[in-house]
Formats: structure tokens, sequence, C-alpha cells
């Protein structure tokens, strides 16, 4: 009986997974066909030399800015805390796709590297400091 309990939570999780997958999918391709691209840029912060080593290579982070079709300036940061995107790849640029009926939803915000990206990023809002 127990091994068939375990077997059934597992495939409620795998099915909840597989879910959440499908959902970036579509949302992904929705807004690469409907979606609003704008350029952008990308800065990687480091704090100062005083912070201390442990401190400045973990809190080393990626600021994006970009000017959204409503003349609105946004900020944006990696979707994970501790992922700090490679600026250097694509010099600073970035191209944004977004949702221009919803700007401010982090699940319709996309970054990719360069004039015309193959991987996109999913990223949050960055909130005024």
């Amino acid at each position: 009986m127990m091994p068939l309990f375990v077997l059934a939570v597992i495939a409620i999780i795998a099915v909840m997974f597989l879910a959440v997958a499908a959902h970036r999918r579509m949302t992904e391709a929705w807004l690469r066909t409907n979606g609003t691209r704008v350029n952008g840029r990308a800065v990687t912060v480091a704090p100062p030399l005083s912070a201390g080593l442990l401190s400045r290579l973990s809190s080393t982070v990626t600021i994006i800015s970009f000017t959204s079709r409503d003349g609105q300036a946004r900020s944006l940061t990696p979707r994970s805390g501790a992922m700090t995107f490679t600026v250097a790849l694509a010099g600073g640029g970035v191209t944004v796709l977004y949702d221009a009926d919803r700007p401010t939803s982090e699940d319709r915000i996309r970054v990719g590297f360069g004039a015309e990206p193959t991987t996109w990023h999913r990223v949050r809002l960055r909130q005024a400091a």
C-alpha cells in the first residue's frame, strides 16, 4: 500500500512540474508572436570593495533597464537572486519582450541578449530603492 502512495505523490509532483513548464512555453510563444519588443541596457553592479570578498561574490547583480512604449522607464533583475547574467556576451545590449497591455506583469516579461536573441530569460521588476 505504501509504495502506491509514494508513486501517486511522485506522479502528482511530476504533473505539476510539466504543467508549469507548459505554461511558461505557451507564454513565451505568445510573447514572441504578440509581444512588444524594445531595446534595453544591462549593467552588472557589484558592491564596494569595503563590503568584503564573500559579500562581493554573492551580491553582484545585473540590472536591466528599458523604456516601454508608454514612456515609462522600468528596471528588471534576473529571476533568480543568485544568478547574474553574463552581460559581456552582448556588450550590455538586450532585447526586452513584454505584454504591452500588462507591462508590469512579471510573468509576461522576457529578456534576451543582443538584437535577435534565441534564448529568453525570465526576470523580475526591480523595486525602487
